[in-house]
């Protein structure tokens, strides 16, 4: 059940406030509100494609395996926003595996009734379309970045990821992150982003303590994002 309060936040978001009333009330009344800790699973890849997620506060994960276990796909779900739109009225099984990074709160919503009042308003269509838009242009910047890098780049690069998407506002990385995790993202090694971190706190560039990152110049980071 939702309170007040979350109906609220949910109706004034984007990707509801399209839907007429007698729909979203309908959908409301479906609407779970979880909190769980860092760490907590919510949902794995292969599983069935039944639940939408908002959310409301903290930070989540996304991670993608290939067959082998070796290359991987790792992203960041932010306060606010909604996820899978990826298989949206297609889709079966979540394509990826969803995880708290820190304690989180959010809502889950029934997909089935989400898409199929989702397909009787042109707006919510027209939304959809342009959040996918979005998305897909985000990835293929990742993708354009990555593909003409070294390792050295990528683990830069993925540094001006971070900072673009998740340190707008803020200078200070929201949660922990270790190398491991950053070795991840930029695919290489450990060692080469020790070796990366070392030069670039070295340079005054970035604060990198237990875990904690600072972004001491964002500018520097901005400039892998021009044209």
């Amino acid at each position: 059940m939702i309170n007040k309060e979350h109906y609220q936040f949910i109706r004034q978001h984007s990707a509801f406030e399209n839907l007429p009333v007698e729909s979203f009330d309908k959908l409301a009344i479906e609407i779970q509100f979880h909190k769980v800790p860092k760490g907590q699973i919510i949902f794995f890849a292969g599983d069935r494609r039944d639940r939408l997620f908002l959310l409301y506060d903290g930070y989540a994960r996304i991670e993608q395996y290939d067959a082998t276990d070796t290359f991987s796909y790792t992203d960041y779900i932010k306060k606010g926003n909604v996820f899978p739109y990826g298989g949206m009225f297609f889709d079966e099984r979540y394509h990826y595996t969803a995880s708290a990074v820190t304690q989180i709160e959010f809502f889950s919503i029934p997909m089935d009734l989400f898409e199929s009042f989702s397909k009787k308003n042109v707006n919510q269509l027209l939304f959809i379309t342009q959040k996918l838009s979005k998305i897909l242009e985000f990835q293929e910047l990742r993708l354009r970045n990555v593909v003409a890098a070294s390792a050295t780049d990528r683990v830069v690069q993925s540094l001006s990821i971070l900072c673009m998407d998740l340190c707008r506002t803020e200078n200070v990385l929201p949660f922990p992150i270790s190398m491991k995790e950053l070795a991840k993202l930029g695919a290489t090694t450990r060692e080469t982003v020790n070796q990366v971190l070392k030069k670039l706190r070295e340079e005054k560039l970035i604060k990198y303590e237990h875990k904690k990152l600072t972004f001491i110049d964002k500018e520097y980071f901005m400039k892998y994002f021009e044209g």
